[in-house]
């Protein structure tokens, strides 16, 4: 990851809803982790861009400790700024280079690095993975996403084409910049496309579906992930192998669905079986039967005793949400759709179906599971008692159906009440950035009557003050509150 091409073509950076503390710590103590709370804890983001993701857990957590450490002056000179107007005191941007950052030992709860370990060179891995062990608390947790074989050997085609297309274009023009370099490498790409479009050309058919997939796409995201000098794909065991090396231990994936292989059939549940218990060749084995291509995996300590059998009384004190949202009903099945993806999800029309529609009301403030259980009773004549309610409950998160976190979230499910959005946001869609913050941790593009909506959104009126008569104004609070937007 060279200095010189962040400077010149700045990442793009996100809120990342995988990385926020009060899921992460829910995951964490399910496996007998005792992270600390997100609101009492000290947070650090290796490789934090422009800061948009640890500046708003600063302000979401206003009683932590944020810092965000980032090679690139011009990504922190930005993020300085935003924190600045955000009116964020409890963060703090730096500019370092993994390999020399001096980070204090044992200082911090959550470790964030995404978009990083595969991106550095081998030794400067290496570093990485030290650091980390040397910066977490004795009950900390780090989160580390990076590419893995063998489902990104095949966008290694793309990043090869690419990458020659790069060249010929600086070569053909003498210009060398990360603009020129893009137009080159989509050129190529699309040239070969062109030429490989026969019906049944697999390799046509592969570069057809890439340059599909990029239409949507930030061009800094197709620049540092194609035209990158480093970009190393590995196996998983790969990973944690060096991993446990600087005295780290696998916890769970941040999203612990992928970990899952209820839908593969008793034969791939045989297979992993004969495994002995081994989670690491078994996440290995899953890797290959997904063709999984990047992994976001959370690690601790390796002197914690992890627990993996999911202790009831750790679960019964968890909150739980849902993107998905009831639509409607068919004669056996129940109709959700995802609120972001647009995603269809049949469910029988079952308790399972009951428990998801439970969640999926409660918007992203999230039910407890005391809420949960006591509605269900209700409405099944007292047939489920608590083991029945967990036992749903694990099968929708392991499904991927639902979410866990350890803190109700301040986010407001009505449109009544106070109308006030986090301080970031303001100042993103006052700013005219691309994209804006929700209360949920997730970066959005929105429209002119949405950012102008957030913007007002200051706290000093009620939202039934703000809409009026305004159908256009109805429309654009209702998507933000859709969004989770909108603090309670």
């Amino acid at each position: 990851m060279a200095q010189t091409t962040y400077e010149e073509m700045p990442y793009a950076t996100f809120a990342l809803r995988l990385a926020d503390p009060n899921r992460l710590a829910a995951i964490a103590r399910l496996y007998g982790v005792d992270v600390p709370a997100p609101d009492t804890a000290s947070v650090l983001e290796i490789g934090c861009g422009t800061g948009t993701n640890i500046i708003h857990l600063a302000e979401r957590y206003p009683g932590s400790r944020c810092v965000g450490v980032d090679i690139s002056e011009r990504h922190i000179v930005e993020g300085q700024k935003i924190a600045l107007g955000s009116s964020c005191s409890n963060v703090e941007l730096r500019c370092g280079d993994i390999r020399n950052a001096a980070l204090g030992h044992g200082e911090f709860d959550y470790i964030i690095c995404h978009g990083v370990y595969s991106w550095v060179a081998p030794s400067v891995r290496q570093h990485l993975l030290s650091l980390i062990s040397s910066a977490l608390s004795e009950n900390g947790i780090a989160l580390v996403s990076y590419n893995v074989l063998p489902g990104w050997r095949s966008r290694g085609i793309l990043r090869d084409i690419m990458q020659t297309g790069a060249m010929h274009r600086v070569l053909s023009t003498g210009s060398d910049t990360p603009e020129t370099r893009l137009d080159g490498a989509m050129e190529l790409l699309r040239l070969v496309a062109e030429k490989r479009g026969e019906v049944g050309d697999l390799y046509g058919t592969y570069i057809r579906e890439g340059i599909e997939r990029f239409q949507d796409s930030h061009p800094s995201y197709l620049f540092h992930e194609y035209l990158e000098e480093c970009n190393e794909p590995f196996l998983f065991s790969t990973f944690m192998r060096d991993a446990e090396l600087h005295g780290l231990q696998f916890v769970s994936e941040a999203q612990p669905s992928m970990m899952s292989v209820d839908e593969m059939g008793e034969k791939v549940a045989s297979y992993l079986d004969g495994l002995g218990g081994d989670i690491i060749a078994r996440e290995q084995c899953i890797d290959v039967l997904r063709n999984r291509m990047f992994r976001e995996t959370i690690v601790c300590r390796g002197t914690i005793p992890l627990k993996r059998d999911l202790k009831a009384s750790v679960f019964t004190s968890l909150y739980f949400v849902s993107d998905l949202r009831k639509i409607g009903d068919e004669e056996r099945e129940s109709v959700y759709r995802d609120g972001l993806t647009e995603r269809i999800v049949r469910t029988p029309n079952d308790e399972h179906s009951a428990l998801l529609h439970m969640i999926s009301e409660a918007g992203y403030a999230g039910s407890s599971f005391q809420e949960l259980k006591e509605s269900l009773t209700a409405t099944t004549a007292g047939r489920h008692d608590e083991r029945a309610v967990m036992h749903g409950l694990v099968r929708l998160w392991r499904c991927g159906l639902i979410d866990v976190a350890l803190e109700r979230a301040p986010i407001r499910a009505q449109l009544r009440g106070e109308a006030r959005v986090s301080r970031l946001a303001r100042y993103q869609a006052s700013t005219g950035e691309r994209f804006v913050t929700s209360v949920q941790h997730r970066s959005f593009e929105l429209t002119p009557a949405e950012r102008e909506m957030v913007v007002a959104c200051d706290g000093t009126r009620r939202l039934d003050e703000m809409v009026g008569d305004s159908t256009e104004r109805d429309t654009a609070l209702g998507r933000l509150l859709a969004l989770g937007f909108l603090y309670e």
